[in-house]
Protein backbone atom coordinates (compact mmCIF):
# COMPACT_ATOMS: atom_id res chain seq x y z
CA UNK A 1 0.00 0.00 0.00
CA UNK A 2 3.05 2.39 0.73
CA UNK A 3 4.29 1.60 -2.65
CA UNK A 4 0.91 2.39 -4.39
CA UNK A 5 0.57 6.26 -2.21
CA UNK A 6 3.96 6.80 -3.18
CA UNK A 7 3.42 6.26 -6.76
CA UNK A 8 -0.05 8.23 -6.87
CA UNK A 9 1.52 11.01 -4.47
CA UNK A 10 4.36 10.76 -7.37
CA UNK A 11 2.48 10.93 -10.64
CA UNK A 12 0.21 14.39 -8.75
CA UNK A 13 3.13 16.22 -8.43
CA UNK A 14 4.42 14.82 -11.95
CA UNK A 15 1.14 16.29 -13.34
CA UNK A 16 1.37 19.20 -10.98
CA UNK A 17 4.48 20.52 -12.71
CA UNK A 18 3.45 19.86 -16.03
CA UNK A 19 0.22 21.92 -15.73
CA UNK A 20 2.54 24.63 -13.80
CA UNK A 21 5.29 24.51 -17.30
CA UNK A 22 2.13 25.25 -19.52
CA UNK A 23 2.20 21.49 -20.83
CA UNK A 24 -1.47 22.00 -21.63
CA UNK A 25 -0.79 24.86 -24.18
CA UNK A 26 0.93 22.88 -25.82
CA UNK A 27 -0.95 19.72 -26.27
CA UNK A 28 -3.89 18.92 -28.50
CA UNK A 29 -7.62 19.73 -26.62
CA UNK A 30 -7.87 16.02 -25.19
CA UNK A 31 -3.97 15.16 -24.56
CA UNK A 32 -4.34 18.25 -22.18
CA UNK A 33 -7.92 17.26 -20.91
CA UNK A 34 -6.86 14.18 -19.98
CA UNK A 35 -3.29 15.79 -18.10
CA UNK A 36 -5.97 17.84 -16.31
CA UNK A 37 -7.64 14.52 -15.34
CA UNK A 38 -5.07 12.69 -14.37
CA UNK A 39 -3.71 15.76 -12.06
CA UNK A 40 -6.99 15.68 -10.32
CA UNK A 41 -7.87 12.14 -10.06
CA UNK A 42 -4.00 11.84 -8.46
CA UNK A 43 -4.70 14.18 -5.73
CA UNK A 44 -7.48 12.52 -4.75
CA UNK A 45 -6.45 9.22 -4.62
CA UNK A 46 -3.21 10.55 -2.67
CA UNK A 47 -5.51 12.17 0.13
CA UNK A 48 -7.97 8.67 0.12
CA UNK A 49 -4.51 6.78 0.40
CA UNK A 50 -2.92 9.18 3.43
CA UNK A 51 -5.90 8.17 6.15
CA UNK A 52 -4.89 4.37 5.96
CA UNK A 53 -1.31 5.05 6.16
CA UNK A 54 -1.84 7.10 9.44
CA UNK A 55 -4.78 5.23 10.91
CA UNK A 56 -3.55 2.95 13.85
CA UNK A 57 -5.22 -0.17 13.39
CA UNK A 58 -2.99 -3.21 11.66
CA UNK A 59 -3.56 -4.18 8.46
CA UNK A 60 -6.57 -6.04 7.76
CA UNK A 61 -9.20 -4.95 10.26
CA UNK A 62 -10.58 -1.73 8.53
CA UNK A 63 -12.52 0.82 10.38
CA UNK A 64 -16.04 0.63 11.51
CA UNK A 65 -17.62 2.74 8.53
CA UNK A 66 -14.43 3.26 6.42
CA UNK A 67 -15.92 1.01 3.61
CA UNK A 68 -17.14 3.90 1.23
CA UNK A 69 -13.67 5.80 2.04
CA UNK A 70 -11.50 2.59 0.84
CA UNK A 71 -14.31 2.15 -1.95
CA UNK A 72 -13.27 5.77 -2.55
CA UNK A 73 -9.43 4.85 -2.53
CA UNK A 74 -9.56 2.10 -4.93
CA UNK A 75 -11.53 3.64 -7.86
CA UNK A 76 -9.15 6.55 -7.72
CA UNK A 77 -6.58 4.34 -7.41
CA UNK A 78 -7.41 2.40 -10.67
CA UNK A 79 -8.98 5.36 -12.66
CA UNK A 80 -5.61 6.77 -12.19
CA UNK A 81 -3.36 4.09 -13.85
CA UNK A 82 -6.01 3.89 -16.49
CA UNK A 83 -5.82 7.68 -17.37
CA UNK A 84 -1.79 7.15 -16.86
CA UNK A 85 -1.94 4.28 -19.20
CA UNK A 86 -3.92 6.47 -21.60
CA UNK A 87 -1.86 9.20 -21.62
CA UNK A 88 1.15 6.90 -22.04
CA UNK A 89 -0.19 6.09 -24.89
CA UNK A 90 -0.99 9.14 -26.29
CA UNK A 91 2.78 9.92 -25.59
CA UNK A 92 4.22 6.58 -27.59
CA UNK A 93 2.57 8.09 -30.80
CA UNK A 94 4.60 10.20 -33.54
CA UNK A 95 3.33 13.11 -32.42
CA UNK A 96 2.95 12.91 -28.60
CA UNK A 97 -0.37 14.38 -28.43
CA UNK A 98 1.41 17.57 -29.51
CA UNK A 99 -0.63 20.20 -31.54
CA UNK A 100 0.58 20.69 -34.68
CA UNK A 101 2.74 23.21 -35.88
CA UNK A 102 2.11 25.16 -38.75
CA UNK A 103 4.72 27.27 -41.05
CA UNK A 104 4.35 30.75 -40.86
CA UNK A 105 2.83 32.21 -44.45
CA UNK A 106 4.95 34.50 -46.07
CA UNK A 107 6.87 34.86 -48.73
CA UNK A 108 9.46 32.33 -50.20
CA UNK A 109 12.33 33.61 -51.03
CA UNK A 110 15.29 32.11 -52.76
Amino acid sequence: MVVAESVCAGLAIRDAAMVAGGAPGRLRPVPAALLRLELAVGIVASLAGMQPLLDARPPGRPAPGRCSAETVRRAAVATLFALHTIRFGIYLSPDQGRRSVRPAAGPITP
